[in-house]
């Protein structure tokens, strides 16, 4: 091996460490497989429980939480969107820590928080301008939130770690967008962002970074 091939080595060295020291690349795809799927089978709970609970076919222009009980008419809802949530972000650890430690990486870093607090800020603002809303706003804006907001909290935490994850999360945004432009196919935008575009970018995620 002659001195330049030296040289590029170290480039590549030094490269990778830079990398590992300023991005978070434990996170999985099978964990993005698993979300989608969790957020197809929340979006046919919540057709279920809309379909029961709503007088009207055009649930979708009245307020989530209308009537005299208020967000207590939603409880069912937003519960099962919880649990949905949770087994999601539960997936997203496992999958992590599995691939953290196969590839024998530390998953608890200072990037690791940045990438949280990035995360977790426009997800929780959004959490709260739902809960705050959801009597006010027609159900689709209040499904369109959660999509957009997430959306913006996938980009805000996607500096910090692959960079398709960055485009992750302009796709919930324009699929967030698309729903406030047609209303009547909220669920199935709904199950679109959570569901079939989190299954795709998975597979690719899994298939390009094998894990």
């Amino acid at each position: 091996m002659n001195q330049s091939d030296h040289h590029l080595e170290d480039i590549q060295v030094i490269r990778k460490l830079m990398e590992e020291s300023s991005r978070f690349l434990s996170l999985s795809g099978l964990s993005g497989i698993i979300a989608g799927l969790l957020g197809i089978a929340g979006a046919v709970v919540a057709q279920v429980i809309i379909t029961k609970n709503s007088a009207t076919a055009e649930w979708y222009v009245q307020p989530l939480a209308g009537g005299p009980e208020g967000l207590l008419s939603c409880l069912p809802l937003f519960s099962a969107m919880g649990v949905v949530l949770v087994l999601a972000f539960s997936g997203a650890v496992v999958f992590s820590l599995h691939k953290a430690r196969r590839s024998d990486r530390r998953i608890w870093t200072p990037v690791t928080r940045r990438m949280l607090v990035s995360l977790l800020i426009p997800l929780g603002t959004g959490g709260l301008f739902i809960l705050l809303t959801a009597a006010t706003v027609p159900a689709s804006v209040t499904a369109a939130s959660s999509l957009i907001f997430y959306g913006l909290a996938v980009v805000s935490a996607g500096k910090f770690t692959f960079g398709e994850i960055h485009w992750l999360g302009v796709l919930e945004v324009m699929t967030g967008l698309a729903c406030l432009v047609l209303p009547q196919y909220t669920i199935i935008l709904w199950a679109t962002g959570f569901g079939v575009i989190h299954i795709a970018y998975g597979l690719f995620m899994h298939l390009r970074y094998r894990g």
